[in-house]
């Protein structure tokens, strides 16, 4: 190959124009990410720091990658988590293994760095490169969406139902929504009951004519499953949504204390582990990700 794979200094501004305009005409998109944009999307506030991958060719930027880090612990034990986002490779150099070649540098450097897995929600183009090239595993996504009304609420509730968090690989929810905070903070929002908490989105939306408010669950952190009941009711007295809408990984240990998940449209949680026990489920919830 002619490009060399390194590490890109996003602080640096025209390093940072170059990959705002190389995703802007990979996606073809209208308009270019905001100035700054990318160095605080990947300010993550994890023990490890985040990175951009780029592909470099005489001079150019022709494809990138960027792999935000967040800590999770696992049955006691801490590791560091990197999500794969804002991939993009320019289309005159498509066909070059480019794409697949930052990845393996990320994964080779991971590991010789004792990071514990790679993950994310593939886009349809990567999709079928993680998965079918990469050697990514793939756990579906599933959403539950829940009519603000105290019927409804009691209803979806699934009684005495409790969380197994014996080898499940589960996020500091704490840094995520610190994290977001930062990036939104006028749409994240947070309720607590006990020892227990909830963050998320409020964004008011319009269909059939009207406005709704909607609250999209970013993220859970129980401390008991018997203070879910208390803090959807807090939600809905402190914020007064129309709909409530959570998007969750299909392993997540989470999920059994609601019913009616559907499976999504989007596609499923891809994981590609490097130096920690294989998990049986991966709590996470959409908050993670880099397009909430």
């Amino acid at each position: 190959m002619n490009y060399q794979v390194k590490i890109a200094d996003v602080s640096d501004p025209a390093t940072e124009r170059a990959l705002r305009e190389l995703i802007q005409s990979a996606n073809h998109s209208p308009a270019l990410l905001p100035e700054k944009f990318l160095a605080k999307n990947l300010d993550s506030k994890a023990t490890q720091k985040s990175f951009f991958l780029v592909a470099e060719e005489d001079g150019k930027i022709i494809g990138c990658n960027g792999f935000l880090a967040n800590d999770f612990t696992c049955n006691g034990r801490q590791y560091s988590g990197y999500q794969s986002c804002w991939s993009a490779t320019h289309p005159d150099h498509q066909g070059k293994k480019v794409f697949s070649s930052i990845i393996n540098e990320a994964k080779r450097m991971l590991k010789e760095q004792g990071a514990g897995f790679l993950y994310g929600i593939a886009n349809d183009n990567s999709h079928p490169i993680f998965t079918k090239k990469l050697g990514f595993t793939e756990t579906g996504s599933q959403v539950l969406r829940m009519i603000n009304l105290p019927f409804m609420r009691k209803h979806r509730i699934i009684p005495l139902a409790s969380m197994n968090r014996t080898n499940a690989c589960i996020i500091d929810e704490q840094q995520v929504m610190r994290h977001k905070l930062e990036q939104f903070p006028g749409e994240i929002k947070r309720v607590d009951h006990n020892n227990s908490w909830l963050w998320g989105k409020l964004l008011t939306k319009r269909k059939f004519g009207m406005n709704w408010k909607v609250f999209y669950v970013g993220g859970v952190q129980l401390d008991s499953e018997k203070d879910l009941q208390s803090l959807l009711k807090k939600l809905s007295d402190s914020y007064e949504p129309s709909v409530v809408q959570f998007f969750s990984c299909a392993s997540n240990t989470f999920n059994p204390l609601l019913n009616g998940w559907k499976q999504s449209k989007m596609n499923g949680f891809i994981f590609y582990n490097l130096n920690m026990p294989e998990p049986a489920h991966l709590n996470l919830m959409i908050g993670v990700l880099d397009i909430f």
